[in-house]
């Protein structure tokens, strides 16, 4: 065991300077393996069905991570994986009822750049470690727990036991008013770390960008994904998200009271990417709206995210999946 977790240490630092690593003891992505090597496919047995996008159901459901198999057992074929922080982090989220969460039992880390705070989850964990402890630090390389399949509200087999990995940002930090908002009968167990209020981005396409050198840590990578489109919205105010990652900011010099909107800049996946305030006599919003598409990529090839724009009568609107982030955003 601790052979093979020396290889995998030796192995997930050589491809990249970033001082990320693999989520799990398998070493079959930093030797440059197909993903049949280390995804985690759903019952369909199509590997892809375990990546990041529109995947499962035949390209009809959305998959906001992912899944990575185990590679060690026991005498009765439990898999025994450790799971571990991939950046060094904060512990801010521990669901340890697996009956709670879809995501079963999983840990969250907020992650910190210039500018810039993401997360990183780990979920389905059969066991969180006992040393794994909200609001204490952790290197990257720290054992967080061991993979497993749990998971509320539906059965993850053992045999297809493996590790939901995701990354990406924070929408707000009062996500229980948009949740009571919306008259769900469930409750919110998981306050601002509910995977409602959590962005993800393409963990493979992230870390694929880091072995090749085109990014050189997170920030830079999301700067990196192409510009999809712009809105325009009236709201007054600093959204928590813009205190929280103020390296989106296109400062021009309004104060907080003469902020009237927002144009805001998205990337692929979804991320607000770009925003700038905008006073009064700057909002250019047809009469009795207070969102619109101001500009947008008409040949954007979206592929395996979720539209933020869809095609009406001769036009283009915003999506569902556009304005639920929007509220959450400026809620």
């Amino acid at each position: 065991m601790k052979l093979l977790q020396s290889v995998f240490f030796f192995l997930a630092f050589s491809f990249n300077s970033y001082g990320l690593i693999w989520p799990t003891p398998n070493p079959a992505f930093a030797k440059g393996e197909p993903i049949e090597a280390f995804v985690q496919p759903t019952v369909s047995g199509n590997p892809s069905s375990g990546l990041y996008g529109m995947v499962r159901n035949k390209g009809t459901k959305f998959h906001e991570g992912l899944d990575l198999f185990g590679i060690q057992f026991d005498a009765k074929k439990e898999v025994l994986d450790s799971i571990f922080a991939v950046l060094p982090g904060k512990v801010v989220h521990i669901n340890e009822d697996s009956s709670k969460s879809r995501y079963g039992r999983y840990v969250v880390l907020l992650h910190k750049e210039v500018g810039l705070n993401f997360y990183t989850l780990y979920a389905h964990l059969d066991t969180i470690d006992d040393k794994v402890r909200l609001n204490h630090l952790v290197s990257e390389g720290a054992r967080l727990g061991r993979m497993g399949n749990t998971a509320g509200g539906y059965t993850i087999p053992e045999k297809r036991a493996h590790l939901h990995f995701e990354i990406g940002i924070q929408l707000t930090d009062d996500f229980q008013s948009w949740f009571k908002s919306q008259s769900y009968e469930t409750k919110n167990w998981h306050k601002n770390w509910n995977g409602m209020n959590l962005l993800g981005v393409d963990p493979l396409d992230f870390y694929q960008s880091i072995r090749k050198n085109e990014s050189v840590d997170f920030k830079s990578y999301l700067e990196s994904l192409p510009r999809v489109l712009a809105v325009q919205v009236r709201s007054h105010g600093m959204p928590f998200f813009i205190q929280n990652n103020p390296s989106f900011l296109d400062a021009n010099g309004l104060s907080k009271s003469q902020i009237a909107g927002w144009e805001i800049t998205f990337a692929r996946y979804g991320i607000p990417i770009n925003w700038k305030a905008l006073s009064e006599s700057d909002l250019n919003l047809k009469p009795g709206m207070d969102v619109q598409l101001t500009h947008y990529n008409p040949d954007y090839d979206f592929g395996v995210e979720p539209a933020l724009f869809i095609k009406k009568d001769e036009g283009i609107i915003p999506s569902t999946v556009l304005l639920l982030n929007l509220e959450k955003l400026l809620f």
